[in-house]
């Protein structure tokens, strides 16, 4: 009987210091971003016979509990990818309202304003080399204003897409580790201790790490591991990887530029494409495939395309006016055909926009005359100036309307994204105090777990002690 006793001690020894060294990590760990607190539970030990009776064999460590929970976990991470989402979009579209610069005097939509205002006051004096000359310099202001907005757009867009590629290598990186701890919880998984869970905890934040990046679906595994998968492509399967890689196409026609998320085998071939819904790669994705791509075929709001728009549609009613009008030294015969914007002949756009060549510094041969040899003639000056007041300009828009509403757009796209980064921050805010208020450590209780064990593990050693009095009298009694 002595000896059960012993055993008996030994065994409460062992499970008290247990759940001091499980109550001791948690109060360790009460500020560690992802723990989530253990509980160590016990079972009572298989009685053992002696002499025909059942007797009590002491206590087991039955297992850690850990209170982490899938369905917070996954509503966290599902929030954290809108957030990303948000995010990206505001650094994009604040980059974009930096580069319009509206509304300001050196704005677009004012230069241009200013440039056909130019002609207006022109037509009250056509014969003036002075006043052709300020229609140049203004001219000239606007392309190279258009020219410098036009590359800070491309800027954007090149950012955009080394971005994009930054971020997909973080993506893989975050994958490998991924799949590298279920290898790790997969061989620990059925021992009670801290390690498993430890390692779950971790993978955990990779998960919601990469979330943030594109937003993933995870089941689990019997042993363990997850699956993880991107817009229904599996990325992580248990312990294997598949890598994914940024594939640039271009149209063989229009020589638009659009790119997408690949999947590859283990030899760099293409399986399949990915498509996030959410996080930071859908939002860049969109960004340089359609708010910043020039050449933009979705039919979706693009800046860049309706910045070319405009400048296409300026300069070739500014152009379509003047090719059939006379300078002041065309004295007789046909219209010279000279145009004040080119290239006149191919694809005009916001990047490669300039004052022809026969205009520039050449004042006397702006064509603003409707018949030849009459100095005193500005009919064509005055059509071009009428272009502000055109309502058909573009649709139903006026140029001033049409710019207005590309700026707007840009405006209600920032107030958008504004609007849900605030309240998408408020739902992850929302749900992370939830989830903290079940996996996470709470002080007091664990200060009452710590006395607990602590006054069982000395009365487990007086067990012990007395056991061991008893056996020492018993001996002495025989001497």
């Amino acid at each position: 009987m002595g000896i059960a006793s012993l055993e008996i001690g030994k065994r409460a020894l062992l499970s008290q210091r247990f759940g001091l060294d499980v109550t001791s990590n948690n109060i360790a760990n009460a500020n560690t971003p992802g723990y989530s607190r253990r509980e160590a539970t016990f079972a009572e030990a298989l009685p053992t016979s002696i002499q025909g009776t059942l007797v009590g064999s002491g206590v087991l460590n039955e297992k850690l509990r850990t209170f982490r929970e899938e369905f917070f976990d996954k509503e966290v991470r599902n929030t954290l990818s809108r957030q990303a989402s948000y995010e990206a979009d505001q650094k994009t579209i604040t980059r974009v309202e930096s580069i319009l610069a509206e509304p300001s005097e050196q704005g677009l939509n004012e230069l241009s304003n200013k440039f056909l205002n130019s002609f207006d006051e022109l037509a009250l004096k056509p014969e003036s080399e002075a006043l052709r000359e300020n229609v140049i310099g203004i001219g000239q202001t606007l392309v190279d204003r258009i020219n410098l907005t036009a590359r800070q757009l491309s800027d954007a867009r090149n950012d955009t897409l080394s971005s994009l590629k930054d971020q997909v290598g973080v993506a893989n990186k975050l994958i490998t580790q991924i799949a590298e701890l279920n290898k790790a919880v997969s061989g620990s998984i059925s021992l009670a201790t801290n390690d498993s869970q430890t390692m779950i905890d971790s993978r955990e934040l990779k998960l919601e790490e990469l979330t943030k990046l594109g937003n993933v679906n995870v089941t689990q595994n019997l042993n363990g591991t997850v699956n993880v998968f991107m817009n229904g492509m599996n990325v992580v399967t248990g312990q294997e990887t598949t890598k994914i890689d940024v594939v640039e196409q271009v149209n063989p026609i229009t020589a638009e530029r659009t790119v997408r998320i690949g999947r590859l085998d283990k030899d760099g071939n293409i399986l399949n494409f990915i498509s996030p819904e959410n996080g930071k790669l859908s939002s860049l994705m969109k960004s340089f495939n359609i708010t910043l791509d020039d050449k933009d075929s979705t039919g979706n709001f693009s800046v860049a395309s309706d910045l070319n728009t405009f400048v296409k549609t300026l300069a070739g009613k500014v152009n379509g006016f003047m090719t059939s009008g006379y300078g002041l030294d065309d004295k007789s015969g046909n219209p010279p055909n000279r145009s004040f914007f080119e290239p006149a002949v191919g694809t005009l756009d916001a990047n490669n926009i300039k004052i022809s060549s026969e205009i520039l510094n050449k004042p006397r041969n702006i064509a603003i005359s409707d018949k030849p040899n009459e100095p005193g003639n500005a009919n064509i000056a005055t059509k071009i100036a009428r272009i502000s007041d055109d309502s058909q300009f573009i649709g139903n828009s006026t140029p001033s309307d049409f710019y207005s509403g590309m700026v707007g757009r840009v405006g209600t796209l920032s107030q958008e994204s504004a609007h849900g980064l605030n309240t998408i921050k408020l739902v992850s805010q929302q749900l992370t105090n939830q989830r903290d208020s079940i996996i996470g450590v709470n002080l007091d209780e664990e200060a009452v777990n710590l006395v607990k064990f602590q006054q069982a593990f000395q009365a487990s050693s007086r067990v012990i002690n007395t056991t061991n009095e008893i056996l020492t009298t018993i001996v002495n009694l025989g001497r």
